[in-house]
């Protein structure tokens, strides 16, 4: 599963009827905060200590739902492999509950910038590991 470039800039703003004209959140959406979050883990433990996430399972298709109990465990993904590896901050993480608040712009946009800001550092951070294999021996002599 390859990286996905996290959308950043959601917006949400409601017209002079109170009609939401903002961005939504859909599968594909979804999918790309789930997978980028997989996609660091793998990153991380080349780097860290073995640590695991929940799974979501298959990636989601158009009109499939989303539950509270999913969005909250795609935070608690993001803090367990925050938790496992730099151990940023992020702000605080919401609690969504069924019929009850809904992740918005502004949640959407900490989310995938704080899994930007983690892709940007483990991957630094990889790059800077990097070593080169010396031989120093010579092998059949001379």
């Amino acid at each position: 599963m390859g990286w996905t470039t996290p959308k950043t800039d959601w917006q949400g703003a409601t017209n002079a009827e109170g009609v939401y004209i903002g961005d939504r959140f859909n599968a594909a959406d979804f999918n790309r905060i789930k997978n980028n979050l997989q996609y660091l883990r793998d990153l991380a433990i080349k780097m860290y200590d073995e640590f695991s996430l929940v799974s979501l399972g298959r990636d989601r298709v158009p009109g499939d739902y989303f539950y509270a109990d999913e969005i909250n465990q795609l935070e608690e993904n993001l803090v367990t492999l925050n938790n496992n590896t730099l151990q940023r901050n992020y702000g605080s993480v919401p609690v969504y509950n069924a019929n009850g608040n809904t992740m918005d712009f502004a949640e959407l946009n900490r989310l995938e910038r704080a899994i930007l800001d983690l892709y940007d550092r483990l991957n630094n951070q990889s790059e800077g590991r990097r070593m080169f294999t010396w031989n120093f021996g010579m092998k059949g002599g001379l």
